[in-house]
């Protein structure tokens, strides 16, 4: 690939990055001050949500922070409800953080919100240049993970990772398994 290519494609990935995080969640926090949260907490809290559940080491590592960093992010999460900070089953030195009711709703609140934002976004571009977009994303993925089978998280009804309310995801998720099963 020319270097010229490379480079303009650096600027738009760079430019892409910043639009998505600043408009659709950065601002969307600022915007939604009853949500008390940052944005660290909010991938903290969506990071738990995703999961079921999760220990604090996985929260560091997932997030690229410290262990005393995930720590005091757990803490002020559950000091608003929104984690529920136990002991792990299967080793009680380990912590296990769930997400509570409150937790979940907070993450789809902000899913549907940023949603509605892209939404708007995607609305005025033609339905071919949607497409594409649609087209490289998953082909830039799959190639920067080097896992065909990274996107499988993703329902396809509500278009949604690891979706914690789409009562469509279990079905499509068992109905991919009995694909791949067969084959």
């Amino acid at each position: 690939m020319r270097e010229e290519c490379t480079s303009f494609a650096e600027k738009l990935t760079s430019l892409f990055s910043d639009i998505i995080v600043k408009t659709l969640t950065t601002d969307l926090l600022r915007e939604l001050d009853d949500l008390d949260i940052t944005l660290s907490q909010l991938h903290a809290l969506t990071h738990v949500t995703e999961r079921g559940k999760s220990s604090i080491g996985a929260i560091a590592e997932a997030l690229g922070v410290t262990h005393p960093a995930a720590i005091k992010m757990v803490e002020k999460l559950a000091i608003k409800e929104l984690v529920v900070r136990g002991v792990a089953a299967a080793d009680h030195r380990l912590s296990e953080i769930t997400p509570t009711s409150e937790g979940r709703r907070l993450v789809n609140r902000v899913r549907r919100e940023r949603a509605e934002r892209l939404t708007s976004v995607l609305a005025q571009m033609p339905a071919l240049d949607r497409q594409a977009l649609i087209r490289g994303l998953q082909g830039f993925v799959t190639a920067a993970l080097r896992d065909t089978a990274v996107l499988d998280g993703l329902c396809l009804s509500c278009q949604s990772l690891l979706p914690t309310d789409c009562e469509d995801y279990e079905l499509i998720r068992r109905e991919r398994l009995v694909t791949a099963g067969a084959r």
